[in-house]
């Protein structure tokens, strides 16, 4: 008969596969045999969030990292937005051809009625939006310096920065609509074409128009403008929680600030 420990790798720093752990659950093991393959399992499903969940296997491409930062941005004045939203349809219109505020890049329309903070029991009152103070507040892309939540959220390696602005933008060629950058987004300013991981569905989000941003154009007001890039992150509070397993862990995000 085999020996306990003999269901394990005798190599101690030799990863466990999940066949091994589904064997050992069927079979006699001491807790030492137990923690030696359970805990290398454990390493190895770490180290494959930490990748992104992408593959770790030998001669894969490492990860893209984008230090350098946007040139420009997109910035709004509540004071001057009259909520007609035409920004959502010069963006729309200009990206994908038809008006679809849903998914447009800049958002104003889920602003309207209460604000950023949106519909609360208390308070609404004093708030932004119709139903408080008539304050609409648009809403654009930080385009976020390194680390760049959604970029390194993206399992497919889709979100990459591109010349001449250095905007965050998505390869819609490599995007496969998964929806984990929504999540990854602390302001939600990421959309879906269609539900996630639906067929065609591709995600959307602020390109900077090369400079020349449409929605600023289009803006009757004067209430977007757009300015030399200056990091917002940290005086806008986020918009909605980003869940556990989409979020940089704090291993990584420390180890980025030892360069930078």
């Amino acid at each position: 008969m085999k020996e306990p420990r003999d269901a394990v790798s005798e190599d101690p720093g030799k990863e466990a596969s999940s066949g091994e752990i589904a064997d050992l659950i069927h079979k006699y093991i001491s807790r030492r045999d137990f923690l030696i393959a359970t805990g290398a399992f454990s390493l190895g499903v770490t180290a494959f969030c930490i990748m992104g969940g992408t593959s770790a296997a030998a001669g894969a491409a490492p990860r893209k990292i984008y230090v350098a930062n946007a040139l420009g941005m997109v910035v709004g004045d509540p004071t001057l937005c009259t909520g007609c939203r035409r920004c959502e349809a010069a963006c729309t219109g200009y990206h994908e051809g038809i008006a679809r505020p849903s998914i447009s890049r800049v958002k104003v329309a889920r602003n309207v009625q209460f604000g950023v903070e949106g519909v609360r029991m208390n308070g609404y009152q004093t708030g932004n939006g119709d139903f408080g103070n008539f304050r609409t507040i648009q809403d654009t892309c930080r385009q976020c310096p390194h680390p760049v939540p959604c970029q390194l959220a993206c399992p497919h390696d889709a979100i990459e920065a591109l010349a001449p602005v250095n905007a965050r933008v998505v390869d819609v060629k490599k995007c496969e609509g998964c929806g984990i950058c929504v999540q990854a987004c602390p302001w939600g300013m990421i959309s879906l074409t269609g539900p996630a991981n639906g067929k065609g569905s591709k995600a959307t989000k602020c390109t900077l128009c090369n400079g020349n941003p449409e929605c600023v154009q289009a803006c009757p007001s004067g209430a977007l403008t757009y300015r030399k890039w200056s990091d917002l992150t940290k005086t806008i509070p986020p918009r909605q929680t980003v869940p556990a397993s989409v979020r940089l862990t704090a291993a990584v995000a420390e180890s980025c600030k030892e360069c930078h």
